[in-house]
């Protein structure tokens, strides 16, 4: 059965009328970001959205990283619509790998969640090989900032690389409770019961004793929206989580999303204090 109230909390683009403007500015920024910054791409399976678009710092050698995640409700967008994203951290001397993958319902979302973890793991394996440390951030937007919550939550152990760990996890705009999307037409593309929503709830799930996690969230988005960062970060401090959320005044759900690439936004002060201080 659909909730009229949890569609219009869960609607990000009908919230905002100037969407299309905001796509606009994304869209030419991706085009001069890639003209500039041309990423490397590194395959992690089959077909072209499993690659991972990795960004490097000129004359930066052992780079820390930030890995980003792009969002879509897990059933659009492309990792190349964000290059942007990568520009000031360049910029910073921290690369910046943004991970693919397939979307919703070409695939499932327990199989999506596999891939990101598949290629970080991957990327993690190869760090020395392709000029990079292992001092890691992970963030990401949206349904990126589910998935960077899942990546801090993964058994690495399972994936051979049982040294992988983050500074931090930062999602901005996240969705760590997915039983309130059963309720959407988001659920067509997903299709979540109740108990696979379940058992892809970061909010559920337990982090690495320590985790350092940020939930950043934009101050104009919906109550929904707000609550799930709120109620995120809470969770994870009552599990051992050095936890805390974030709001960011007047940003709407696309706007929170600028933040990751503004360096005068308390998100991006956040992350680069995690990826660059002992």
């Amino acid at each position: 059965m659909m909730s009229g109230w949890l569609e219009r909390e869960y609607a990000t683009v009908a919230a905002v009328p100037d969407y299309p403007a905001i796509e606009a500015g994304w869209a030419d920024r991706m085009v001069r970001a890639l003209a500039q910054h041309p990423p490397t791409v590194v395959p992690y399976g089959e077909g072209e959205r499993r690659a991972i678009d990795l960004y490097r710092p000129a004359g930066v050698s052992d780079p820390p990283v930030l890995i980003w995640i792009h969002g879509g409700y897990w059933q659009r967008r492309h990792r190349r619509e964000f290059a942007w994203i990568a520009a000031p951290w360049l910029a910073r001397g921290v690369a910046v790998a943004l991970p693919g993958y397939p979307l919703c319902p070409e695939v499932t979302l327990s199989a999506l969640v596999n891939d990101v973890r598949s290629a970080v793991a991957l990327l993690w394996r190869e760090a020395s090989a392709v000029g990079l440390s292992r001092r890691w951030a992970v963030g990401g937007h949206s349904a990126g900032g589910h998935l960077a919550a899942m990546l801090a939550a993964a058994d690495w152990s399972e994936r051979g690389v049982a040294d992988l760990r983050f500074r931090a996890v930062l999602p901005s705009s996240g969705l760590f409770d997915l039983a309130p999307l059963l309720g959407t037409t988001h659920n067509r593309a997903l299709g979540l019961d109740l108990a696979e929503a379940t058992r892809l709830s970061p909010i559920l799930l337990s982090p690495p004793a320590g985790t350092r996690l940020l939930a950043a969230v934009g101050g104009a988005e919906s109550g929904e929206f707000r609550r799930q960062s709120r109620d995120f970060a809470a969770a994870w401090g009552e599990r051992g989580a050095v936890a805390a959320s974030l709001e960011l005044p007047g940003r709407n759900h696309f706007t929170a999303q600028d933040a990751w690439a503004e360096p005068a936004s308390p998100l991006f002060a956040a992350a680069q204090a995690f990826l660059t201080c002992d």
